[in-house]
Formats: structure tokens, sequence, C-alpha cells
């Protein structure tokens, strides 16, 4: 078991005329001159001393595999006129990590395979990597970029590579992307190959390994402005690697594609009274991308979402409805990756989510909806909310700890309330996982709540407090009950809370 303790520095500056990065400018300011280059740089160094149970037989109390793992991100950005360019830099070093035994130099553990270049060498404690680097050029038409950039279609289900940095992942696109806006049209065009983060900064840097350059090419078309309808079409193609490199993803181009989607959205605003969104997509799957349903399963999949909001006086309605068949399938060959390249909305409360119930949110057969009710109590300051997910999870075998359907029902209460500096987000919910015959159910009770204060002198605390109780149905391999309890304390300088 690993536990880290931290210490976090932060360094933030510009360069040249202009804000930092973060710092707006007063309203009577006078903008950046844009005949001047303006540098931002950021740099967050994190020291983490990594706690290990493990012993020695002789001493047996002391923590001899305790180590210290530095990282260190460092972001620039230089712009002049139209022009831009961004490149982060991650570096990683581990510390006593290695010792003499009987005069042989013993290494505890392998920070980097060694087939991955290192400008420290194969056989080091240090790495440096050029993470992302880009260049864009804007103008009101568009804009153009080279290098690593985002890209999501319509609600994610064919195209969704976004930063969440948050949970330590950060997947880009590296080629080319341009955004041609002519008229009341959006054209969005990307080809390039995926660019993984390769040094974390909240999980252990251990046995990092090349990056398994996945490569696919997208475009997408929006209309805008058709009485109440915005209208959009898309297609994705995707080409899969199973060696790390440039050249392992460059010589898959020569083969049939693994993946193709096609894919339509309608957005129809205020029809009826209501707010309407759908998209639907298809899938084409090659011979070498297996599905998990079984080999006699189809090669198409398809996907459809739904979702509706309207407003009777102060109350918000939002009703979802989704119906997966084989759309997660695309992210099959990237789970050892620990990302995904399509994320069609789940309609979980994903706060939640467990070793068992993460099986439902990557069904490949599934449908059902949801429907939440907000009330604006005190406007601006109090809302309340309920929520009602049905869902009818068909997929049996992979995630799935047993072999039987089931139907998902899961009731979430929510009361959130806000008032200057001070927050408070409580959420609480049941959710059974109803089995079709003797397999009992999943059941899970769980509570999270946030809260946000002042403390004075520009200083917000922060406290999250979770709780859940879960108790399994009859499984093959079967898991023992819990209760699981968590929380957090942060305090912040200089920002605001909401």
């Amino acid at each position: 078991m690993r536990r880290p303790l931290r210490v976090i520095c932060s360094l933030l500056s510009a360069l040249a005329p202009g804000p930092a990065l973060g710092q707006p400018l007063a309203p009577d300011a006078p903008g950046p001159d844009p005949s001047t280059v303006n540098v931002t740089i950021s740099n967050d160094l994190e020291i983490r001393y990594w706690i290990s149970d493990a012993r020695l037989p002789d001493p047996p109390d002391v923590p001899v595999f305790n180590y210290v793992e530095q990282v260190n991100r460092l972001n620039a950005r230089a712009a002049l006129e139209r022009w831009s360019f961004a490149a982060q830099v991650d570096e990683v070093a581990l510390l006593a990590n290695r010792y003499f035994l009987d005069d042989v130099l013993q290494t505890e553990r392998r920070l980097l395979d060694p087939a991955v270049p290192n400008v420290f060498g194969a056989d080091t404690d240090a790495y440096v990597n050029l993470e992302k680097v880009k260049l864009a050029f804007e103008e009101r038409w568009g804009v153009v970029a080279l290098g690593d950039a985002y890209a999501a279609f319509g609600r994610g289900v064919a195209l969704n590579l976004n930063r969440n940095v948050d949970i330590d992942i950060d997947t880009s696109i590296q080629g080319a992307k341009a955004v041609l806006r002519p008229g009341a049209w959006d054209i969005t065009l990307v080809a390039g190959q995926l660019n993984r983060q390769q040094v974390f900064q909240d999980n252990p840097n251990l046995d990092l390994y090349g990056d398994l350059r996945h490569s696919l090419g997208g475009v997408r078309l929006e209309r805008f402005g058709l009485g109440p309808a915005n209208l959009g079409a898309h297609g994705v193609v995707y080409d899969f690697v199973d060696t790390p490199g440039i050249g392992a993803g460059l010589s898959e181009l020569s083969s049939p594609v693994d993946v193709l989607v096609g894919g339509a959205t309608a957005e129809l605003i205020g029809v009826g009274g209501i707010d309407w969104f759908i998209e639907g997509d298809l899938f084409r799957f090659g011979e070498d991308h297996p599905s998990p349903l079984g080999p006699d399963a189809s090669p198409l999949g398809h996907a459809l979402y739904l979702s509706s909001a309207f407003y009777p006086g102060p109350l918000v309605f939002l009703v979802e409805a989704k119906r997966y068949q084989q759309a997660e399938r695309i992210n099959a060959v990237l789970a050892p990756e620990l990302y995904e390249v399509a994320i069609a909305p789940t309609l979980e409360y994903e706060r939640v989510i467990t070793e068992d119930s993460s099986a439902a949110i990557n069904s490949n057969d599934v449908w059902g909806g949801r429907v939440q009710v907000d009330w604006g109590a005190i406007p601006g300051e109090l809302a309340p909310s309920l929520a009602l997910a049905v869902f009818r999870d068909l997929e049996l075998g992979g995630l799935h700890f047993n072999a039987q359907p089931e139907t998902i029902i899961h009731p979430v209460a929510t009361v959130e309330w806000i008032k200057g500096d001070l927050g408070l987000l409580a959420n609480a919910g049941h959710r059974w996982d109803l089995r079709d015959s003797d397999g009992g159910a999943d059941r899970q009770l769980h509570s999270d709540v946030s809260f946000n204060f002042p403390l004075g002198h520009e200083l917000i605390g922060y406290m999250s407090l979770q709780g859940e109780w879960f108790r399994w149905g009859i499984n093959e391999l079967q898991q023992e009950d819990y209760v699981e309890t968590e929380t957090g304390w942060t305090i912040s300088y200089g920002s605001k809370a909401g």
C-alpha cells in the first residue's frame, strides 16, 4: 500500500507586457499591445513522500521501502497578434530509490521502460518529456492549429478527447485541427495521432512505457439558425496499434480501419415550449476489433441519446433517455491505458460508481432514462432537486460479476445553497441493481456533502464528506459487504467560492 505526503509549490509569471495567466485586466486598463509578444509561464512542482507498508524480515521496523517522488510541469505560451505557440514539459525523478548491497547497485523500483527515449539515459531515475506543443493561427474565419489539440463532437458519443487533469487524464490529438466558420456554419477538421499524458501529477510514476500512437481522423459540420434548429453531422475513423512509437501508428494507416463512426445531431430551441437535443450514431467495427459480446456479435453498433428541458414557473424539468448497443466497444482497446476516446452521456450519478456499477456505465447493451426536477426555492441562493434514473443492463460477462440482466433503479436528492462565500452541496441516494432471477440485488446507500466557508483575510475553507453502505448480491466470486467514509479539507488563499 502506498500513501503520499505532498509538498506542492507553484510559480506563475508573465515575462512580457500584459496580465499574467489568471489575472484579468482592470476595467480601465489598456489591453495587451497586439504588436508585442506576450509570454506566460506557469510551473507546478510537487514533491511526494510515498509511504509503503512493506518491511524486510530484519530489521522489521525500518521503512526502507519508502521513497520520494518529485514531479514538475512547466507550461509556456507566447502570443503575437493572430499567432500563438504553447508547450508543456513534464519531468519526474525518484529519490531514495537506489542503494548498494555487497558493492552492487540495487534499484528498488523502475521508473521508465528502457525502450523509451530519455535525455538522462535509459538506466536512470529521472525522465523529462516534451509532452504537448501547439502552433495556432486565428482569424475571423476560424482557427488552424498544428500540434496538440482536443476535440469533441456532439455529446461525445463518436469523439470526446479533452483534458481532465483532476483525475490525471490528458490525451490530446497530435496532428492538425481546423475550425472554419463561414457564415452560419462551423466546420471542424481534425487528424493525427493520440498523445497520452506520460508523466502523472497525482498517481505514482512507475514503469512508464512508450506512447501507443493510435490514429484518428474526423470531420463535423454544424449549421446554426435554421429557425429554432441547429443541425450537425460528423464522421470519425480510428486505427488502433499495439506497438509504441510514432512509426507504428503511421504503418497502421495502410491497414483497414478499426472503427468507423457516423452520426448526426439536432438541437431545437423552444419548440412546444421545450428545449430538445437528439443525437444518433452508427458504428462499424473491423475484424481485428473483437466484440465483448462474443465472436458471433454483429460488427455494427449504434447509440441514441435524447434530452428535453422545460421550465414551468420556478421548476426546471430535465428528461434524458439513452440506448447504446456496442457503443462502448470503441473504447475496449484503450482500457489498459486508462482513458477513452468517446464518452457518451451515462445519465448516472458518477460520484458513487463502484467496481460493480462501472460495468453498467460501460455496458455494450443498455437502455434507460433519467428525470430530474430542480426547484428555485430562493432564486440564485437555494435550489433543491430530485432525480430518478432507471436503466436496463442486458450485457453479460465482461466487467459484470453476475451473468444475469439487471434493472437498475437509482433515486437521488440534492440540495444546493450559495450565499456569498458560504456554499453547501449535499446529495443522497439509494441504488438497487435488481437481477432477473435468484441472484439477489446489489444495494447501495450513499451521501456526500461539500461545504465552503470564509475564514477571513481572503482565506476560504472547503470541507467534503462522503459515505456509502454497500451490500452485494450473490456472485460466483463473492465480495465482502462494506461501509466506507471519506473526508477532505482544503484552505485556499485569494479565491472566491462559487
